[in-house]
């Protein structure tokens, strides 16, 4: 048993006993564990928030080789990124960003890359306009996927191969270029176009339209395209059924549920804003 340090994304927690809480967070350095907070819940306690979700600590525990749970021996707060907590939806993008992370990172596997990918994202999330944060968790949904080996197929038709489908490039994001999508298959893990779908023999629950054009755009990083199609701007309608298409291919690739409590609730917060309007 090692007495280690490391800075770390509080992902979620839970009660442990009477007094104390397990910390699951995302290391830099040692990758997800879960770490043991005695009589925080007692009051007092000399952590104070560091171990609240979505914080940034520096956290120093007992790495115990081959258990499930260490022992936290100190934590403060590295970066608090304020605004994910004061704004209703960057508090859910936040929030669906380490919801992914909690369920599709094995325990005590660690990636540099992707613990700085998933900081800078929050840093992001806590600051860009509140209209660009679809895109931003998109983007977000797509790196993870890409370094677990489940890269959809967002540039040419996942069953027949081809590029161009008869209607130009979608990730272009040009007007009419979304013509030779049929749309997005979870299941087989990509675009189809609409020669492959027209027999009706595969299952395309995601429909041509905007939906695709932004799947297109994002695989060549272009977040302007992902945003404003053709120049229109997308519905929160279109943003949550782009968001749950790439839920559910991950659902499919990673073996576990990906319906998230932050997205659902945003989606009832967006109904309500549209009923409203």
């Amino acid at each position: 048993m090692a007495l280690v340090t490391s800075r770390a994304i509080v992902l979620r927690n839970h009660r442990l006993g009477e007094t104390s809480k397990v910390a699951v967070c995302y290391t830099r350095d040692y990758g997800k564990v879960r770490l043991v907070a005695k009589g925080v819940r007692k009051g007092g306690s000399r952590f104070g928030a560091a171990l609240e979700p979505l914080m940034v600590s520096g956290v120093v525990f007992y790495l115990r080789e081959g258990r499930d749970l260490s022992l936290v021996s100190q934590a403060s707060i590295e970066r608090e990124l304020p605004e994910l907590r004061r704004d209703v939806v960057r508090m859910a993008m936040g929030g669906a960003v380490v919801e992914l992370l909690e369920r599709l990172l094995p325990d005590h596997e660690p990636d540099c890359e992707l613990y700085e990918f998933t900081e800078s994202t929050l840093e992001v999330m806590s600051e860009a306009p509140v209209a660009t944060l679809d895109a931003v968790l998109w983007r977000f949904m797509l790196d993870v996927a890409c370094r677990l080996g489940y890269r959809p197929e967002l540039s040419r038709c996942v069953h027949c191969g081809e590029d161009d489908c008869g209607g130009g490039s979608a990730r272009d994001g040009e007007a009419g270029s979304t013509a030779g999508w049929a749309g997005f298959s979870p299941e087989l893990g990509g675009l189809v176009c609409d020669r492959c779908a027209s027999g009706g023999e595969l299952e395309v629950p995601l429909a041509v339209g905007p939906e695709a054009a932004v799947l297109a755009a994002l695989a060549g990083d272009d977040g302007a395209v992902a945003l404003t199609v053709a120049g229109h701007e997308m519905t929160p309608a279109t943003r949550d059924d782009i968001t749950r298409a790439l839920g559910s291919f991950l659902e499919q690739h990673a073996g576990r549920s990906m319906r998230l409590k932050s997205l659902d609730f945003l989606a009832q917060v967006r109904r309500l804003e549209e009923s409203d309007s």
